[in-house]
């Protein structure tokens, strides 16, 4: 389900400056949401001023020796190893990296947003492990929920009749978007006469598109599907009449998900 955020506070990208500001507002008990696609600690940690410090580093302890006979001091050029410094490079970044993670950060009171690539470390890190995407699919059949153009045609779907009014899709306090008097009129005229709903499938699942009917008159269409579920776009008063519903050769029977709201949308 869609969830709604509304921080004091949206910082986007956990580099440096990010994850000051973020930590800093957090302190004072402003709510703050921080978005990061990469990783936490940005260029600086991984890229920039934490490897190019820890490189300074080193390069300061051959110059000191290179200096010694200044002051008085007989020493050879050391040997210097690539691998071992590089080692050393990532040894730096490794013990930093905790004070810049997610873990950190959710802990100040932070909301992050997980880094594109990370969920299975994120999800591992707290017992748990990836789903795969058919146990998405058949939780989002049996919730109702759309997803993008599998359930809603291109320049034909409603939002109201898609469930963006309940799933926070559709905000009534907002300015102007596109599409907003022809929304706002199929709410406050009660024009919805459509929902797409979540369906038992009894038989061979139908492809998209096919038609449902109701003792042979058509009172809908399906959308997706996988095995004995699937999303169709039903006729509420089909729906309300309680009659089996048939798509090619399968039984379909309706079923109305707890989020859905279909006698407020509906009412005259």
């Amino acid at each position: 389900m869609v969830e709604l955020l509304k921080p004091d506070i949206c910082v986007i990208g956990a580099g440096s400056g990010g994850l000051s500001v973020a930590a800093a507002a957090a302190a004072f008990g402003v709510s703050v949401t921080l978005i990061e696609k990469g990783k936490m600690g940005g260029e600086c940690l991984y890229t920039g001023g934490v490897p190019s410090k820890a490189l300074i580093a080193v390069a300061k302890r051959v110059a000191s020796i290179d200096n010694a006979a200044a002051f008085g001091l007989v020493a050879q050029r050391p040997k210097i190893k690539f691998a071992d410094v590089h080692r050393r490079v990532e040894n730096v970044i490794a013990a930093i990296a905790p004070n810049d993670s997610q873990e950190r950060f959710t802990a100040l009171g932070v909301r992050v947003i997980a880094p594109a690539g990370a969920a299975a470390g994120l999800l591992a890190a707290r017992g748990l492990s990836p789903a795969p995407f058919e146990a998405y699919d058949a939780l989002r059949l049996e919730l109702g929920v759309p997803d993008g153009s599998r359930d809603l045609l291109v320049e034909k779907a409603l939002l109201l009749e898609n469930g963006f009014d309940e799933l926070n899709g559709v905000d009534w306090q907002k300015g102007c978007y596109m599409g907003q008097e022809l929304t706002a009129r199929t709410k406050y005229r009660a024009l919805i006469r459509k929902r797409l709903l979540p369906v038992k499938i009894e038989g061979t699942l139908p492809p998209p598109g096919t038609s449902v009917v109701d003792d042979g008159q058509e009172v809908g269409e399906m959308r997706s599907g996988s095995g004995g579920r699937g999303l169709a776009l039903l006729r509420l008063d089909a729906v309300k009449a309680g009659h089996a519903l048939q798509a090619g050769d399968a039984k379909i029977v309706p079923q109305i998900p707890a989020w859905m709201r279909l006698a407020e949308t509906t009412e005259a």
